[in-house]
């Protein structure tokens, strides 16, 4: 198998397992919030997890509030961080979690404004000018780091500055940037900021919410109290420690990494670009900014879908993959101006940590080999 889709899902790193197999163990086992040495050993190797994660981002370890996942921060960010008649503004090309809390924003009585974006998927700092110029009250800003089907990345503290002017707290999904990227929030003027392990070689089921004051999201649940009232629920330690050695890792290695996955990146388009006429790449121009392991590119004519049944050790994507198997066109690529065929017709590759110039090479000689026979 050539695994190529890392903006899925990347692989848990051999040193982030290795950090958390002592708190497998039986003799690790207590709760971390009881109050005994068990619980006690629990709670520190978890508080240290929780200094990685905020360190990552440029946060106070107390701002860190452990998820499930992306999914569950960027909910928790947006149901309970609109403000009290207020409304709620976010880009058409936000992840399923951001879009799929909308229509109960609506139902609450909270107004909501979709921003476009341009051909490369950008949004623009005075469209949000706009739309916030016009919401009536306070509003909650919410728009992602980098995209996660083409890369783009966000202008974030132009964004947050226009939001600043009018009072609007500003939260990012950064679950694809910060593998590859620094995001600083304080000089990004962010509030809230979401992210998930298994986006930065860290575990499943584990993620993030860091939260800077003056925004302070109702909690979804009362829970038993725990994590300053944030997120109620026993924490799982060998995960808060898995997701806590990622990001340590994540901030020793992403400038080497973002620069040897781009040159992958790069070396897959030009061989893609040279072998098969009418190829298109999505989102991000070429030398343009955008991240280190995304390519999308259309082929047109083809069904994308269908043709990666006939590649089973190939690990490529069609878009999402929280919409892998809904057969919609992606929402993401029709923002950017691409017919509903042409959406049909994209891929997208993800490199990243592992991934070797062999493997580019074998990718892009079986993908033409398949189109061209």
């Amino acid at each position: 198998m050539i695994y190529l889709d890392h903006l899925a899902s990347t692989p848990l790193d051999p040193l982030v397992l290795e950090a958390m197999l002592p708190w497998m163990r039986q003799e690790a086992a207590g709760n971390p919030h009881a109050a005994h040495a068990a619980g006690w050993r629990a709670a520190d190797a978890i508080e240290q997890a929780r200094a990685e994660v905020a360190a990552l981002v440029g946060a106070q370890p107390g701002e860190v509030a452990f998820t499930s996942g992306a999914t569950e921060a960027n909910t928790l960010a947006l149901l309970g961080g609109v403000p009290p008649g207020g409304g709620c503004v976010v880009s058409a090309v936000e992840h399923a979690s951001v879009l799929g809390c909308l229509p109960e924003l609506r139902r609450r009585g909270h107004p909501v404004v979709m921003l476009p974006v341009d051909g490369a998927g950008r949004v623009d700092p005075a469209g949000l000018e706009r739309a916030l110029a016009e919401l009536p009250g306070a509003a909650l800003v919410s728009v992602m780091a980098a995209n996660n089907e083409v890369g783009t990345v966000q202008p974030l503290a132009e964004l947050s500055a226009v939001a600043a002017r009018h009072g609007a707290p500003m939260h990012s999904d950064a679950v694809q940037a910060l593998s590859t990227r620094m995001l600083d929030m304080a000089a990004l003027g962010l509030h809230g900021l979401s992210l998930s392990g298994h986006k930065l070689y860290g575990p499943m089921g584990i993620g993030a919410l860091i939260v800077r004051r003056p925004f302070r999201p109702v909690p979804a649940s009362a829970g038993g109290g725990q994590q300053r009232g944030m997120r109620g629920g026993t924490l799982p330690t060998p995960l808060c420690v898995g997701l806590g050695a990622a990001c340590r890792l994540a901030r020793e290695r992403r400038e080497e990494d973002a620069r040897r996955i781009a040159e992958l990146r790069d070396r897959l388009w030009r061989q893609l670009r040279e072998r098969l006429p009418g190829i298109r790449r999505n989102g991000a121009a070429e030398g343009g900014e955008g991240l280190a392991g995304c390519l999308n590119v259309t082929i047109p004519g083809i069904d994308a879908a269908d043709r990666l049944l006939d590649l089973p050790d190939l690990a490529v994507a069609t878009g999402s993959a929280c919409h892998s198997g809904a057969g919609e066109p992606s929402h993401v690529l029709l923002a950017l101006g691409l017919s509903a065929a042409d959406a049909h017709a994209s891929l997208r590759f993800g490199l990243g940590r592992g991934t070797t110039v062999a493997e580019v090479d074998a990718a892009a000689e079986r993908l033409v080999g398949l189109l061209t026979d």
